[in-house]
């Protein structure tokens, strides 16, 4: 979230919350379909930083294990 606030500019929060970080890290969204479950990833949000929160969450299942899409359920 550091990175790309300062890619364009932004405080962090402007990228997503803290509240979107804690669901992410808890759900662990697998792919672009998935990751619209999560509250605070719009559809806007979701186009311009999905990629990297996934890739980012690809790299850290690798080194840690774990599930993907943990808990997520359309609303």
């Amino acid at each position: 979230r550091k990175t790309i606030a300062d890619e364009i500019g932004k405080p962090p929060y402007v990228v997503f919350p803290d509240t979107t970080l804690r669901a992410l890290a808890k759900h662990r969204p697998a792919s672009d379909e998935t990751l619209r479950f999560i509250r605070g990833v719009g559809e806007t949000k979701r186009r311009r930083y999905g990629t990297r929160f996934l890739a980012a969450l690809d790299d850290w299942s690798r080194e840690h294990g774990g599930g993907r899409d943990v808990g997520l359920a359309a609303p």
